[in-house]
């Protein structure tokens, strides 16, 4: 391999030209949620329970399997900086078979809806309507992970623009969607929240058909392109699986922690449900500053490191953790400040909006710590570092956040409880902010040790930043 490759561009400015578009991206991606959740309330409480109910089983099964995919983001990206560009179209095909075997697994359990209605106890139209809804994602599930790999791709090479203007086109189509399946135009039956799970299978499929014609006719992509017909290679598998495993539990641990939060919340009621999904949709928009900003650092440490350039790498984590610090910050003052008139979008309703004013308190307190989770948590996936924050994960967000949510939500009778909703938000903001602390420690630490090995003076490192600045970016 030659030494003199160049390390990418790690000014603010590129993290911010990277992360602009991934946030954009993300925001899409998350904003069909979002209308399923304001056009499901306006229909009403059993509605939108409905749509909460099915959200979460179905990003509950989806993240987890789609967060092992991921791996294939790390290593993309160490070979875009090593310049190995074939590899890249061969670890996707690789990507690509995982996908087929995680959908033999995912789309049953999503198919099993008796389970999830008893888990979340939902009965009578909630239960129908929430029944409808996961059968649609459930065949959606495929075709959801299979364009999630070319999202990991797009961004592992500094192309999240792509990914973008995609989402963004889902998203446009998202609300008249709806419409038509939800209310009932065009002569078809109205649906109500079911409707949205339709939705979001013909979505999800356009999406990646998108991806497809994009991938093989766009000039960019067509070095990355595999000489061959991928066939399975059980050692590149094994290397995304051991990378992505980890990744994936992690990813399931985080997501699983609030969409199970949501599944027993629905037990209190409608309106109690109504409110905590409010505030979590609202939190979870936020929440996509810094994903964007963590996807893009684990991108430009995964290609400084295969560049060999670790002192580079380390030097962004400090850079990035910096800027979301001051951040979060900001939008967690601003939220609080703004919270009442934000929430009267999401609902009319004088208690809904009620019970949401009292649990954004708790997003507003866990905001800074969940962004600096984020950014630590993708800094060690570029650093291939994923068993560790999985076992974090497990027990902040599960044993903490989920586990001991469920007693004071619930039972609780030795503290004073149960508290129920009020429960689960104060052990998850507590769950939070342990696993920002146990992060943000622990990739500063492995980034320091990746630093000392690097061959390179910081004269050098320094010489090397300023020549990557200087460098047209591509489009």
């Amino acid at each position: 391999m030659p030494q003199n490759l160049l390390p990418p561009d790690i000014s603010f400015k590129a993290l911010l030209r990277l992360a602009g578009p991934i946030f954009v991206a993300n925001v899409a991606i998350i904003g069909s949620g979002t209308i399923d959740t304001i056009m499901g309330g306006q229909l009403g409480a059993e509605h939108l329970a409905a749509i909460a109910l099915g959200i979460a089983a179905t990003i509950s099964v989806l993240m987890g399997l789609v967060g092992i995919l991921q791996g294939l983001s790390p290593v993309a990206g160490h070979h875009y900086g090593a310049r190995k560009m074939t590899e890249i179209g061969i670890d996707l095909g690789q990507a690509m078979w995982l996908v087929v075997g995680f959908s033999l697994i995912g789309v049953p359990i999503l198919m099993a809806t008796d389970f999830w209605m008893e888990l979340g106890g939902a009965k009578g139209e909630v239960a129908r309507m929430a029944t409808q809804y996961m059968f649609w994602t459930a065949l959606a599930l495929p075709g959801s992970m299979a364009a999630r790999t070319f999202i990991a791709v797009n961004a592992a090479v500094s192309r999240p623009r792509v990914t973008m203007w995609v989402s963004l086109a889902m998203l446009a189509l998202k609300a008249p969607l709806n419409a038509v399946f939800m209310y009932g135009l065009f002569g078809l039956p109205a649906l109500g929240g079911g409707g949205a799970g339709i939705s979001f299978f013909i979505l999800t499929y356009l999406s990646l058909i998108a991806y497809w014609v994009i991938w093989n006719k766009d000039k960019f992509y067509k070095k990355m392109h595999a000489p061959v017909f991928v066939r399975p290679e059980w050692k590149r598998l094994w290397n995304l699986l051991k990378i992505g495993v980890p990744m994936g539990l992690s990813t399931f641990f985080e997501v699983s922690s609030f969409t199970l939060m949501a599944i027993f919340v629905s037990r209190l009621g409608p309106d109690i449900m109504s409110a905590h999904q409010i505030v979590a949709n609202l939190t979870s928009m936020c929440y996509m500053v810094p994903l964007s900003l963590g996807i893009a650092t684990s991108v430009l440490i995964a290609q400084s490191l295969g560049a060999r350039w670790p002192s580079v790498a380390y030097e962004c984590l400090k850079r990035t953790l910096k800027l979301m610090v001051t951040i979060a910050v900001v939008m967690s003052v601003l939220l609080f400040l703004f919270r009442s008139f934000i929430l009267w979008l999401y609902t009319s309703e004088a208690e809904v909006h009620g019970l949401a004013m009292s649990l954004i308190l708790f997003g507003c307190f866990y905001y800074v710590f969940d962004a600096m989770q984020s950014v630590s948590a993708f800094a060690l996936r570029g650093y291939r570092v994923t068993v560790a924050p999985m076992i974090i994960y497990g027990i902040m967000l599960w044993g903490v956040g989920l586990g001991l949510g469920y007693q004071f939500a619930f039972h609780g009778e030795w503290a004073g409880g149960p508290y129920g909703v009020f429960g689960f938000w104060g052990a998850t903001a507590t769950g939070l902010f342990l696993t920002g602390i146990s992060l943000t420690i622990m990739a500063l630490w492995v980034g320091r040790q990746f630093a000392k090995d690097d061959s390179h003076s910081p004269d050098e490192m320094r010489a090397a930043i300023l020549e990557a600045e200087s460098h047209k970016p591509q489009p």
